[in-house]
């Protein structure tokens, strides 16, 4: 009977243990930088765990390079009224990311700012994980 109450805690000690690890937050990201990025809508993508957003970005000097970025849950999204329709492939827009730690064109977004001058907020400052200030 002690032997089957011990394995029992092991197991949920070690599921505990595994579904901490499965959400990381914005620990991945570098979360005191904030990269600029302006281009072209090629996939949004609402969905769990997380929307994202593929973006084409045509540096001033250099071939167009292709940005994954991550965004927040559909349930979270929609809550600030965001939809699968908020942003439509071939749409120019200007996001705020910061980036992904030791990997190059992927980020988590921040805010989405429009050709009509309309800013669409995901990460407000000084919440979920993003500092009031950046310097």
């Amino acid at each position: 009977m002690r032997v089957g109450q011990v394995a029992f805690v092991l197991v949920c000690l070690l599921v505990c243990a595994g579904s901490s690890f499965a959400h990381h937050g914005t620990s991945m990201y570098d979360m005191n930088k904030e990269i600029s990025l302006t281009g072209t809508v090629k996939d949004w993508t609402f969905g769990s765990p997380h929307s994202w957003l593929w973006l084409n970005v045509t540096p001033l000097q250099g071939a167009m390079e292709e940005w994954s970025i991550e965004s927040a849950p559909p349930n979270y999204l929609a809550r600030q009224g965001w939809s699968a329709s908020t942003l439509k492939k071939g749409e120019k827009v200007t996001i705020l990311v910061s980036p992904l730690r030791g990997e190059p064109k992927r980020g988590i977004l921040l805010e989405v700012k429009r050709s009509n001058g309309e800013t669409l907020m995901v990460r407000p400052r000084g919440s979920f994980g993003r500092p009031d200030s950046v310097n």
